[in-house]
């Protein structure tokens, strides 16, 4: 369970440890290959670990130990992807009068063009 710890602004990859329970070739792991932890780095290279990615890691420690989700599911769920396909296209209802319509119709043209210019 989440416990309170000392307020820093960064902590060393041993205080994180210590902190949340998680080893630290545990927080490398879900940095480098689950793609889930960003902490910055200081100059000598040092990570550097803020509150935020103290509260993340103890959100991935529940969604492992308490959903049993692997971390290809966690990266999902904690970062949605958006639906490649295409929505299914419509027809849009037609303007009562024509002066709309022709506008409409001259914005369609001009979009098509736009687009043959960028392909």
């Amino acid at each position: 369970m989440e416990e309170e710890f000392p307020r820093k602004a960064y902590y060393t990859i041993g205080e994180v440890s210590r902190l949340t329970g998680v080893k630290a070739h545990v927080l490398r792991y879900w940095e480098s290959r689950g793609k889930l932890l960003r902490p910055s780095r200081c100059g000598s290279r040092q990570r550097r670990y803020r509150p935020a990615d103290i509260q993340l890691i103890f959100e991935i420690k529940r969604l492992r130990d308490e959903e049993k989700l692997s971390l290809a599911a966690m990266r999902r769920q904690m970062h949605p992807q958006p639906d490649p396909r295409p929505l299914p296209a419509r027809p849009l209802p037609l303007p009562a009068d024509n002066q709309a319509l022709n506008l409409l119709r001259t914005i369609r043209d001009e979009l098509l063009a736009l687009k043959e210019l960028l392909e």
